[in-house]
């Protein structure tokens, strides 16, 4: 009994001395800037479920815990994103996410890179050619367009397309498709660029239908999806003849029951597993955590692409971070705006960052060797007919 009781000490005493053996404080303070249309969304959802798992996590941190300061900005309004940016890294934050808006994301990173802070991003903008404006410390998980362009391609090739329109909306071109008209491989391809809204999809429609082509590349926002979907059954675009390559990553989350048994051919890339088993457990589990109902799409069998990008940001930086607390002593983040001096762990920690391999929602996505973007695989989803999905990797 004695002996039993020395030995219990022994390993309460070992867990202490692993415990002020640890290089990480106790709690580590990040940083998230939305703009005001995503408050209460599914992305900020993901953002706070993302920090209320890995605190609840017991092998990844264990010793440490996450808070979070969130701020909101409007959208275009660069002064008081570098504002909000500035004050978030005066207050201690190891890291900053978001936002997404291209142009305010932009401002944001070249803060962080100034001052050595990891900067985690999903701007759908990103330019892997754009080298000489890349910045070291930020780290983008949306695909490059270069990326997306060569994926559309592929399957382009892959279907034997000749002759496609290609309808994009003005201030989104996700992928910027219009890159296409100029890419050198294509000359056998006839594109119609076509830009569209809401208030134009039938009239564009009408078009495209009277010059018969029958291979259409759709790229506008899932939110103004339905517009679209309505003009396809007006003219009634929806039979066997008919081709639709979606851009959106979102397409699983739309309401598709009036294309269901008319023959249309409908294709999307998939980027989320959703036949995962563990996809399906963390899809549950954020379902229960969000207390505002009417957030959507998040329920137990879907998620946007961007809310699961910034719940794997998150994640990741959670990561890079357990790595780094092996080796390294991390120091609290003391810098500002103010001052030229830039945070001494940065490097170290943006390095072990860009080395984690492993995404919770994502298909085999990988950093590229550059380390500014992510994801060189694809699931190719034939939503309708119904076919078993390819997995398209792009070189």
């Amino acid at each position: 009994m004695q002996a039993g009781k020395w030995r219990a000490v022994a390993v309460l005493l070992l867990a202490e001395l692993l415990h002020l053996a640890q290089t990480l404080p106790s709690v580590v303070k990040i940083g998230a800037i939305f703009t005001e249309d995503q408050k209460d969304t599914a992305v900020e959802v993901a953002f706070k479920y993302a920090v209320y798992k890995i605190n609840k996590d017991k092998i990844l941190l264990p010793y440490t815990s996450f808070t979070y300061d969130i701020q909101y900005i409007a959208r275009e309004d660069s002064f008081h994103a570098s504002k909000k940016a500035c004050q978030l890294v005066g207050s201690g934050v190891y890291a900053v996410f978001g936002p997404s808006d291209p142009m305010l994301g932009a401002h944001i990173q070249s803060i962080c890179d100034s001052l050595d802070i990891p900067h985690l991003e999903t701007r759908p903008d990103a330019d892997v050619r754009d080298l000489a404006h890349r910045r070291e410390f930020s780290i983008n998980l949306h695909p490059a367009h270069q990326l997306l362009n060569k994926a559309f391609l592929d399957v382009m090739n892959f279907l034997n397309w000749t002759r496609v329109a290609v309808i994009y909306e003005e201030k989104y071109g996700l992928v910027k498709l219009r890159e296409l008209v100029r890419t050198p491989h294509n000359h056998n391809l006839d594109i119609h660029l076509r830009q569209a809204n809401p208030d134009t999809y039938f009239a564009i429609l009408k078009e495209i239908k009277a010059k018969e082509i029958h291979n259409i590349v759709i790229d506008t926002k899932p939110s103004k999806m339905h517009y679209f979907l309505k003009g396809i059954l007006q003219l009634q675009m929806n039979d066997y003849k008919y081709h639709y390559l979606f851009t959106t990553f979102d397409m699983e989350t739309l309401d598709l029951e009036d294309f269901k048994y008319n023959f249309v051919n409908m294709t999307a890339f998939r980027i989320v597993d959703i036949d995962d088993l563990h996809v399906k457990e963390l899809l549950r589990g954020i379902s229960k955590f969000q207390t505002n109902k009417n957030v959507q799409p998040i329920n137990s069998s879907f998620i946007e692409a961007e809310a699961a990008f910034m719940y794997d940001s998150v994640f990741v930086f959670a990561v890079g971070l357990q790595t780094l607390d092996q080796s390294h002593t991390l120091k609290i983040p003391n810098v500002s705006c103010d001052q030229e001096h830039s945070w001494d762990g940065g490097l170290s920690l943006i390095n072990y960052i860009n080395a984690v391999s492993h995404f919770p929602f994502f298909i085999r996505i990988k950093f590229s060797e550059r380390k500014d973007s992510i994801s060189k695989f694809f699931n190719i989803l034939f939503i309708f007919p119904k076919c078993p999905s390819l997995l398209l990797e792009i070189d």
